[in-house]
């Protein structure tokens, strides 16, 4: 039998190496956790620009109450409204994959709240000012071990989501985002203390609620024929 006998240098060596490509990889995701940062705070900037003009807009339309420009603004809040979903799905991904920076996201995500909350009281503005055929749904959520139905309700108003496109809009807010008090005055506001609850046009509906069911809530809500609608009983 023969015995092999590595170097002490040899041991240096590889720990060396190994130690360097460690901290290459921490090094490499704080440069990729860092741009991920700047880029969803950039879009987040530019929401805000876009929030203000809208705000500008419907101010004018209220004043002078020239509703010819409705269209505009609506196909312009459409715009915003989409971008505002994109947002969350970037945040989304990139908060599960956040380890160093959480703090940092969490500002983000609280970012994002106030533009949600912000876009919400716009749309109740649109359906007063122009007389915009759209439904408002609030959806407060926790996590999984407090609300286990919470995923079924995310997937139903997923769902209904892409049906009705931009006449139905969603806002979602995590009831564990406690840095952000808005969401405890919404919660407050609408008395939400069980999850999943949503509030379609001021009505708090709590628990589960099925795709059924919301048809049953938001189609009477609509002025205009709405093909999902259609068929219900």
């Amino acid at each position: 039998m023969v015995t092999r006998h590595i170097s002490k240098e040899k041991y240096i060596i590889v720990a060396i190496i190994t130690g360097g490509i460690f901290l290459l990889g921490v090094l490499f995701g704080l440069v990729i956790e860092g741009k991920r940062l700047s880029y969803v705070g950039e879009i987040s900037k530019g929401q805000n620009h876009d929030f203000s003009s809208l705000q500008l807009q419907y101010a004018f339309i209220d004043q002078l109450s020239q509703e010819n420009n409705c269209d505009a603004v609506s196909k312009t809040f459409e715009k915003n409204i989409e971008s505002l979903e994109n947002t969350r799905e970037r945040l989304e991904t990139f908060d599960e994959d956040a380890k160093i920076n959480k703090g940092e996201f969490d500002m983000l995500k609280r970012e994002y709240v106030l533009a949600q909350i912000k876009y919400w009281l716009l749309a109740k503005k649109t359906k007063e000012l122009c007389h915009e055929d759209i439904v408002t749904i609030l959806y407060f959520f926790s996590d999984d071990k407090e609300c286990p139905d919470c995923n079924n309700q995310a997937f139903v108003l997923t769902y209904l989501k892409k049906r009705f496109k931009e006449k139905l809009l969603i806002f979602s807010f995590d009831s564990k985002l406690n840095e952000e008090p808005m969401i405890s005055t919404l919660q407050s506001t609408y008395d939400i203390s069980n999850y999943p609850s949503i509030v379609i046009e001021s009505e708090k509906y709590e628990g589960l609620t099925k795709k059924e069911d919301i048809l049953k809530i938001i189609c009477p809500h609509y002025l205009t024929k709405i093909d999902e609608c259609v068929d219900l009983k």
